[in-house]
């Protein structure tokens, strides 16, 4: 395991479990699978396609279904992860680090 590099205290965030991330650069939307912490610095997320580290991003999430607000961040780190759907199947899926 590698040294903690985190500069803040992270807090789970189920109430953000779905959003929406928006790539300027590609004007590509992408789905925000869920959100694995939070904090004043910096959001992990989980998402379905990659992008690389340094590329500016805007995340958009509703609260309850009404509407929300906008994060404006960049990509820190983006890595590969598998999920077992069922028996042989997987799908693969990316956990990506914003700083914010």
């Amino acid at each position: 395991m590698g040294v903690e590099q985190r500069k803040e205290e992270r807090s789970s965030a189920p109430e953000l479990s779905k959003g929406e991330l928006f790539h300027p650069g590609s004007g590509q939307y992408l789905h925000v699978e869920s959100v694995r912490d939070l904090s004043f610095t910096g959001i992990g997320l989980k998402v379905e396609a990659p992008l690389d580290e340094g590329e500016e991003i805007q995340l958009g999430f509703k609260h309850f279904g009404r509407a929300g607000f906008q994060i404006y961040g960049r990509v820190v780190w983006c890595s590969p992860v598998t999920d077992e759907v069922s028996g042989d199947q997987s799908t693969v899926s990316f956990m990506m680090g914003i700083s914010i």
